[in-house]
């Protein structure tokens, strides 16, 4: 089968990864400092770049006329129950439009949903306190009354969260009880004094060892689970080898003849630790230890590994007009994404994460992943934030005026926001100067506004602004759909 231009030239960045740390050129901006060096992988930066596709475009893009998507049976649930049933997402045509599925893993990225798992005041919420949520009391003698402090409704919610991944592994195709909600692991945040929204990321770990950049997010609102998102999650072998074949010394030297510097003995800025870097690799590139397609992972969900073999082959055919089709479902500029990336798949690699501290060095803080088998380095960066920010002024919970969580709040961050070709950070930093433009469009989030559209364009970091009023009011700037709502939703929703 003959590849396309764009196929071939990701296979060729690929592979250029695999070349010597020493044809790393040097960061015309800091040559003279100890980040001179400064370098990522392309397999490992294009990892966090996510690629998801709306489930209800799958058919066009399979290019068949009609897929009932979610209505197939699955061996991890109860027999005859389809993962729309499973999932609580309701019909078949509507719970298309609620799933996106990671195209490098057939894994679903994001979900919304409607599902009540503590007692609140959401649509559909019968639970109660005395009946329907006993389950989630923490303690056999705990009172059968709400909860009275933020501290016991993370508590409760923890609880209500992982149950609904245990009793759900199978239709989402991962292993929730032995890869998420290690102990320290997850990090929650309560909003509104009775805890009207939680929010929850847990870090994804495989054998104890956390997986860099893969985790999983849940949101409770009003007691009802509206949405979960599983980032960066693909397969890993349970055969994959977690025992270092180098020291974190031997690692720390490893960055310091890519750096060409002298370290420190004894002087780090960080602890060193093993963890599992994600990466992506193309589904025709040769892994290390094979060059057939034996070792790409496959995911075991029946639905999801059909997806994952139809979705490569359909784009690795010679037909442009099919090309053009894909490259729209795919989305726009802003991801910079096209059909080629449905070609790829995450690929894990054991490394040591070291941070030494050089000779030389000033306000810099060095990071480096190391391949703890071959001590090739992947990643060497300065961890420093030099960063712009996106923000502005938000409803955190509800506009009722009630405590800082119903009252207008200026300057908040503006998370997994699209700015130019960056993503932004939970904190909603991103890296760039000059003059840029974002949306309320991002990996996991899409705002629509009746109002009109919305754009903004600036240099030093973009700011929303806010304004009084209601309804389609703006601040002047950022276009017709720059309003409260907007702001207020893209936040919440990420």
């Amino acid at each position: 089968m003959m590849m396309k231009p764009k196929q071939l030239a990701t296979l060729l960045l690929l592979q250029a990864s695999a070349l010597s740390n020493a044809l790393v050129e040097p960061n015309a901006e800091k040559i003279g400092t100890v980040a001179e060096r400064e370098f990522v992988d392309p397999a490992v930066s294009a990892v966090s770049s996510p690629v998801s596709i709306a489930m209800a475009s799958l058919p066009a893009l399979m290019g068949v006329a009609n897929m009932d998507v979610p209505q197939v049976d699955n061996p991890f649930g109860p027999s005859g129950t389809s993962i729309n049933d499973g999932l609580g997402l309701g019909s078949a045509s509507q719970s298309g439009k609620k799933i996106s599925v990671d195209a490098r893993s057939g894994i679903p990225a994001f979900v919304d949903l409607v599902k009540p798992i503590m007692p609140g005041d959401g649509v559909g919420n019968s639970l109660t306190w005395s009946v329907g949520a006993l389950h989630l009391r923490l303690h056999d003698d705990d009172p059968h009354g709400p909860p009275q402090t933020h501290k016991e409704i993370q508590d409760i919610a923890l609880v209500a969260v992982e149950n609904w991944f245990h009793e759900n592994d199978g239709y989402l195709g991962i292993d929730s009880r032995s890869q998420l909600f290690q102990q320290g692991r997850t990090r929650m945040a309560v909003h509104g004094s009775t805890g009207e929204m939680v929010q929850l990321s847990a870090q994804r770990t495989f054998k104890g060892l956390a997986v860099k950049g893969s985790r999983a997010t849940a949101t409770i609102k009003k007691g009802n689970l509206i949405n979960i998102g599983l980032e960066q999650w693909g397969e890993i072998d349970e055969d994959f080898d977690v025992e270092p074949s180098i020291t974190a010394d031997e690692a720390i030297e490893a960055v310091a003849d890519h750096a060409g510097r002298e370290v420190i003995e004894g002087k780090l800025d960080c602890k060193s630790e093993l963890v599992i870097l994600s990466m992506v690799k193309g589904l025709q590139d040769a892994t290390t230890t094979t060059t057939t397609s034996t070792k790409i992972p496959k995911v075991k969900n029946d639905f999801f590994s059909k997806l994952r073999g139809q979705l490569p082959a359909r784009v690795g055919s010679d037909a442009e007009d099919e090309a053009e089709t894909e490259d729209e479902a795919f989305g726009s500029e802003n991801n910079k994404q096209d059909s080629s990336a449905v070609n790829e798949y995450y690929d894990y690699m054991l490394v040591w994460k070291v941070c030494p501290v050089f000779v030389g060095q000033q306000q810099e803080m060095m990071e480096a992943y190391v391949n703890a088998h071959t001590s090739q380095v992947y990643s060497f960066v300065d961890t420093v934030d030099y960063f712009n920010n996106a923000r502005g002024s938000v409803y955190p919970t509800s506009n009722d005026g009630e405590g800082a969580d119903g009252s207008l709040q200026a300057d908040w961050p503006m998370p997994y926001m699209y700015v130019g070709s960056q993503t932004t950070t939970t904190g909603g930093n991103y890296e760039g100067s000059g003059s840029m433009t974002a949306t309320y469009r991002g990996p996991y989030v899409d705002m629509v506004d009746n109002c009109g559209t919305d754009s903004l364009t600036q240099s030093g970091g973009i700011n929303w602004g806010g304004s009084g009023g209601t309804d389609c009011t703006t601040p002047g700037f950022g276009g017709a759909g720059n309003t409260h709502s907007s702001r207020s939703g893209f936040y919440e929703l990420n």
